[in-house]
Protein backbone atom coordinates (compact mmCIF):
# COMPACT_ATOMS: atom_id res chain seq x y z
CA UNK A 1 0.00 0.00 0.00
CA UNK A 2 1.15 3.52 -0.84
CA UNK A 3 1.37 5.54 2.36
CA UNK A 4 -1.45 7.97 3.13
CA UNK A 5 1.17 10.61 3.87
CA UNK A 6 3.09 10.28 0.59
CA UNK A 7 4.04 13.65 -0.89
CA UNK A 8 5.67 14.20 -4.26
CA UNK A 9 7.96 17.14 -4.92
CA UNK A 10 8.33 19.16 -8.10
CA UNK A 11 10.57 22.14 -8.66
CA UNK A 12 7.95 24.76 -7.77
CA UNK A 13 5.22 22.68 -6.17
CA UNK A 14 4.37 19.77 -3.92
CA UNK A 15 1.70 17.14 -4.42
CA UNK A 16 0.43 16.05 -1.02
CA UNK A 17 -2.59 14.27 0.43
CA UNK A 18 -5.56 16.46 1.25
CA UNK A 19 -6.64 17.09 4.83
CA UNK A 20 -10.04 18.26 6.00
CA UNK A 21 -8.43 21.64 6.68
CA UNK A 22 -8.21 22.03 2.87
CA UNK A 23 -11.99 21.89 2.42
CA UNK A 24 -12.68 25.66 2.57
CA UNK A 25 -10.00 26.33 -0.06
CA UNK A 26 -11.32 23.54 -2.32
CA UNK A 27 -14.82 24.99 -1.92
CA UNK A 28 -13.53 28.45 -2.85
CA UNK A 29 -11.62 27.32 -5.95
CA UNK A 30 -14.19 24.93 -7.47
CA UNK A 31 -17.11 27.27 -6.82
CA UNK A 32 -15.75 29.25 -9.78
CA UNK A 33 -17.84 28.50 -12.90
CA UNK A 34 -14.75 28.64 -15.15
CA UNK A 35 -13.19 25.77 -13.18
CA UNK A 36 -16.31 23.65 -12.60
CA UNK A 37 -17.44 23.92 -16.24
CA UNK A 38 -14.20 22.32 -17.48
CA UNK A 39 -14.38 19.25 -15.20
CA UNK A 40 -16.82 16.38 -15.70
CA UNK A 41 -17.57 15.59 -12.06
CA UNK A 42 -17.87 18.98 -10.34
CA UNK A 43 -21.40 20.31 -9.85
CA UNK A 44 -22.16 24.02 -10.01
CA UNK A 45 -23.07 25.56 -7.71
CA UNK A 46 -20.74 23.49 -5.57
CA UNK A 47 -22.73 22.32 -2.52
CA UNK A 48 -21.70 23.20 1.01
CA UNK A 49 -20.08 20.15 2.62
CA UNK A 50 -19.12 18.55 -0.71
CA UNK A 51 -15.41 19.28 -0.28
CA UNK A 52 -15.37 17.69 3.19
CA UNK A 53 -17.20 14.62 1.87
CA UNK A 54 -14.83 14.29 -1.10
CA UNK A 55 -11.70 14.62 1.06
CA UNK A 56 -13.04 12.23 3.72
CA UNK A 57 -13.08 9.40 1.16
CA UNK A 58 -9.48 9.79 0.04
CA UNK A 59 -7.70 7.58 2.58
CA UNK A 60 -10.09 4.67 2.01
CA UNK A 61 -9.57 4.87 -1.77
CA UNK A 62 -5.79 4.98 -1.32
CA UNK A 63 -5.97 1.96 1.02
CA UNK A 64 -8.00 0.01 -1.55
CA UNK A 65 -5.41 1.01 -4.14
CA UNK A 66 -7.75 2.47 -6.75
CA UNK A 67 -7.22 6.23 -6.40
CA UNK A 68 -4.44 8.62 -5.46
CA UNK A 69 -5.68 12.21 -5.22
CA UNK A 70 -3.20 14.94 -4.38
CA UNK A 71 -3.48 18.60 -3.43
CA UNK A 72 -1.30 20.81 -5.59
CA UNK A 73 0.48 23.25 -3.31
CA UNK A 74 2.89 26.05 -4.19
CA UNK A 75 5.10 27.89 -1.72
CA UNK A 76 3.63 31.28 -2.63
CA UNK A 77 -0.07 30.47 -2.93
CA UNK A 78 -0.65 27.30 -0.91
CA UNK A 79 -3.36 25.00 -2.27
CA UNK A 80 -4.07 25.87 -5.93
CA UNK A 81 -5.75 22.72 -7.28
CA UNK A 82 -5.80 18.96 -7.42
CA UNK A 83 -4.40 16.16 -9.52
CA UNK A 84 -4.76 12.43 -9.21
CA UNK A 85 -4.90 9.04 -10.84
CA UNK A 86 -7.56 6.41 -10.46
CA UNK A 87 -8.26 2.95 -11.80
CA UNK A 88 -10.70 2.78 -14.72
CA UNK A 89 -13.16 0.04 -15.63
CA UNK A 90 -10.67 -1.21 -18.25
CA UNK A 91 -8.01 -1.69 -15.56
CA UNK A 92 -5.72 1.10 -16.71
CA UNK A 93 -5.42 4.39 -14.84
CA UNK A 94 -6.89 7.78 -15.63
CA UNK A 95 -5.30 11.09 -14.75
CA UNK A 96 -7.43 14.10 -13.89
CA UNK A 97 -6.82 17.57 -12.52
CA UNK A 98 -8.15 21.06 -12.03
CA UNK A 99 -6.37 24.28 -11.17
CA UNK A 100 -7.95 27.38 -9.60
CA UNK A 101 -8.44 30.09 -12.21
CA UNK A 102 -6.02 32.62 -10.64
CA UNK A 103 -3.23 30.06 -11.27
CA UNK A 104 -3.95 29.25 -14.91
CA UNK A 105 -1.16 29.84 -17.42
CA UNK A 106 1.64 29.67 -14.84
CA UNK A 107 2.96 26.18 -15.65
CA UNK A 108 1.46 24.65 -12.50
CA UNK A 109 -0.73 22.10 -14.30
CA UNK A 110 2.17 21.08 -16.55
CA UNK A 111 4.56 20.53 -13.65
CA UNK A 112 1.95 18.72 -11.55
CA UNK A 113 1.10 16.46 -14.51
CA UNK A 114 4.78 15.65 -15.06
CA UNK A 115 5.23 14.71 -11.38
CA UNK A 116 2.07 12.60 -11.33
CA UNK A 117 2.92 10.78 -14.57
CA UNK A 118 6.29 9.81 -13.05
CA UNK A 119 4.49 8.58 -9.91
CA UNK A 120 1.99 6.52 -11.92
CA UNK A 121 4.62 4.77 -14.02
CA UNK A 122 7.59 4.59 -11.63
CA UNK A 123 5.88 4.02 -8.25
CA UNK A 124 2.50 2.50 -9.08
CA UNK A 125 3.85 0.56 -12.05
CA UNK A 126 0.88 1.29 -14.29
CA UNK A 127 1.22 0.17 -17.90
CA UNK A 128 -1.08 2.79 -19.40
CA UNK A 129 -2.50 6.18 -18.46
CA UNK A 130 -5.70 7.57 -19.94
CA UNK A 131 -6.83 11.19 -19.96
CA UNK A 132 -9.51 13.29 -21.54
CA UNK A 133 -10.48 16.91 -21.92
CA UNK A 134 -13.48 18.81 -23.20
CA UNK A 135 -12.88 20.07 -26.74
CA UNK A 136 -13.56 23.63 -25.61
CA UNK A 137 -10.63 23.38 -23.17
CA UNK A 138 -7.65 23.16 -25.56
CA UNK A 139 -5.22 24.36 -22.85
CA UNK A 140 -5.71 21.06 -21.04
CA UNK A 141 -5.07 19.21 -24.30
CA UNK A 142 -1.79 21.08 -24.78
CA UNK A 143 -0.63 20.12 -21.29
CA UNK A 144 -1.36 16.44 -21.89
CA UNK A 145 0.21 16.28 -25.35
CA UNK A 146 3.28 18.10 -24.03
CA UNK A 147 3.63 15.22 -21.52
CA UNK A 148 3.55 12.68 -24.37
CA UNK A 149 -0.14 11.70 -24.38
CA UNK A 150 -1.48 10.76 -27.82
CA UNK A 151 -5.06 11.30 -28.95
CA UNK A 152 -7.06 8.07 -29.24
CA UNK A 153 -10.44 9.44 -30.27
CA UNK A 154 -13.46 11.46 -29.28
CA UNK A 155 -16.55 10.69 -27.24
CA UNK A 156 -19.34 12.46 -25.41
CA UNK A 157 -18.92 13.03 -21.69
CA UNK A 158 -21.47 14.41 -19.26
CA UNK A 159 -20.48 17.59 -17.43
CA UNK A 160 -22.27 18.03 -14.09
CA UNK A 161 -21.75 21.79 -13.98
CA UNK A 162 -23.15 22.36 -17.47
CA UNK A 163 -25.76 19.61 -17.19
CA UNK A 164 -25.11 18.29 -20.68
CA UNK A 165 -23.07 15.90 -22.82
CA UNK A 166 -20.00 17.56 -24.31
CA UNK A 167 -17.49 16.61 -26.98
CA UNK A 168 -14.44 15.15 -25.28
CA UNK A 169 -11.02 14.18 -26.65
CA UNK A 170 -9.51 10.95 -25.25
CA UNK A 171 -5.78 10.36 -24.92
CA UNK A 172 -3.36 7.74 -23.64
CA UNK A 173 0.27 7.35 -22.65
CA UNK A 174 1.83 3.92 -22.32
CA UNK A 175 4.81 3.00 -20.17
CA UNK A 176 7.04 2.24 -23.21
CA UNK A 177 6.14 5.58 -24.83
CA UNK A 178 6.84 7.35 -21.55
CA UNK A 179 10.23 5.67 -21.19
CA UNK A 180 11.14 6.56 -24.77
CA UNK A 181 10.17 10.21 -24.19
CA UNK A 182 12.35 10.40 -21.05
CA UNK A 183 15.50 9.52 -23.00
Amino acid sequence: MIAETLSLAGEKLTLRPFTLDDAPRVQELVSNWNVASMVARIPHPYPDGAAEEWIAGHNERRAVGDSWPFAIETKKAGLVGTIGVGTTESGSMEIGYWIGEPYWGKGIASEATRVLVEFAFDILGTARLEAEYFKDNPASGRILTKMGFKETGEEKRFCLARGEELDCVTLELTAPEHEKAKR
